[in-house]
């Protein structure tokens, strides 16, 4: 009772609900050595905790370990604050995280160019923090301090693009000669493995063997567990160029490395150039932003950006493909399809809500109208068709 009673308080403080989630994750807390002395310092704290997820030691509220992906996050989060840390004119510790704190780390990173996509992750990441530090390891009872620290509203065009490829680029890509056994040859299939998958990369560039087995009935699926979520899919063949790619490498698919994204990255793009001069649609420019590289480049003249009228950067569309653009592709050509309902498919993707699945559809406003235009159009034909039937009867 006294650690719901605590849970209570800690809500309290820092204005927010009680929830079920809230209270398993707190008369559950991740585990750590006993009698292990924890720093009290942000930054040296920030340290010992990335420390005790990648032992396992600290585990999620849902008792799972931390993904590669989670630490990596909080990693450049930690090194995002120690740099404001640095910055600021006064000594930052638990107590003193107010508004004016708070406030002034926000600013910090607006002023460096991050995206508010990249700020409202990081944001997300040092509440986090801060609830561990004292609900954990009760290291202060600030809490209060969480009220000062807001996500920033994502306007339309703030976050990177949401290009995808369509059912015919994806064909032509796979239909598309390459020296076989080449490095060009196995990130174009690994990269179509993702397509036909609808997984991220930490998932399709390292499947084994063992991934591709069969239902109670006989469907042949790809089995997996995702790395970053944890949750265990079960894929049906989704097109039939997959067994061909599968049985082209004896279902031992080529591994890449631990740097198979970025490998993928560098080759897909250069792959897809190529592609372009038989499959125009890809060489089509399409809105974009810049990365944080690429905007202090073009502030300082090293680098140049094409820009349509109203000022946007516009980039050929094969420069905006990347290794994620595998999940949102198949994803997106699924849904399209009105094939499946969303719970089916949120089954292959693993997303536990709709919310987030419906953020990884790529469909622009044009395509909608398109799609809206079409149905009028069946619909309209349809009446025609009833209506010069009625002599017949």
């Amino acid at each position: 009772m006294d650690a719901l009673t605590k849970y209570a308080e800690t809500c309290e403080k820092g204005g927010e609900v009680v929830t079920s989630e809230g209270i398993e994750s707190f008369i559950s807390p991740a585990t750590e050595d006993a009698g292990e002395k924890i720093p009290a310092a942000i930054g040296k704290y920030w340290e010992w905790l990335i420390g005790q997820m990648r032992s396992g030691k600290f585990l999620k509220p849902s008792s799972d370990r931390y993904d590669a992906d989670t630490i990596k996050v909080w990693t450049v989060t930690r090194n995002v604050f120690l740099a404001f840390a640095k910055s600021y004119k006064k000594p930052i510790v638990w107590d003193t995280l107010n508004k004016p704190v708070m406030d002034a780390f926000v600013k910090y990173m607006e002023d460096y160019g991050y995206m508010k996509k990249s700020i409202n992750k990081y944001i997300i990441t040092f509440k986090a923090l801060i609830k561990y530090a004292a609900v954990y390891h009760g290291l202060h009872d600030n809490l209060g301090c969480l009220n000062f620290l807001k996500k920033r509203a994502e306007v339309e065009g703030c976050t990177t693009t949401k290009t995808y490829l369509n059912d015919a680029e994806i064909q032509s890509l796979y239909d598309m000669p390459l020296e076989p056994g080449s490095l060009k040859d196995k990130v174009r299939d690994l990269f179509l493995v993702g397509c036909y998958t609808c997984q991220r990369v930490s998932d399709y560039a390292h499947l084994k063997k063992s991934s591709f087995t069969t239902t109670a009935r006989g469907t042949k699926i790809v089995r997996l567990t995702q790395e970053k979520t944890g949750t265990t899919v079960a894929v049906p063949y989704l097109n039939e160029n997959l067994p061909r790619i599968l049985e082209k490498y004896d279902y031992n698919l080529p591994d890449l490395g631990k740097n198979a994204d970025v490998l993928i990255n560098r080759y897909l793009k250069i792959i897809l150039k190529d592609l372009s001069e038989t499959v125009p649609s890809l060489a089509e420019p399409v809105k974009t932003t810049l990365t944080l590289r690429e905007r202090r480049g073009e502030d300082a003249g090293k680098m140049d950006f094409d820009r349509d009228d109203d000022g946007n950067v516009i980039k050929p569309k094969y420069e905006t493909i990347c290794t994620h653009s595998a999940r949102r592709s198949g994803l997106t050509n699924l849904y399209k399809s009105r094939l499946f309902t969303i719970r089916q498919l949120m089954s292959i993707s693993g997303h536990k809500t709709e919310t987030n699945f419906l953020l990884y559809i790529a469909q622009s406003s044009e395509e909608l109208a398109d799609e809206i235009a079409g149905i009028l159009e069946e619909r309209a034909k349809e009446r025609e068709s009833a209506a010069s039937n009625e002599s017949l009867f």
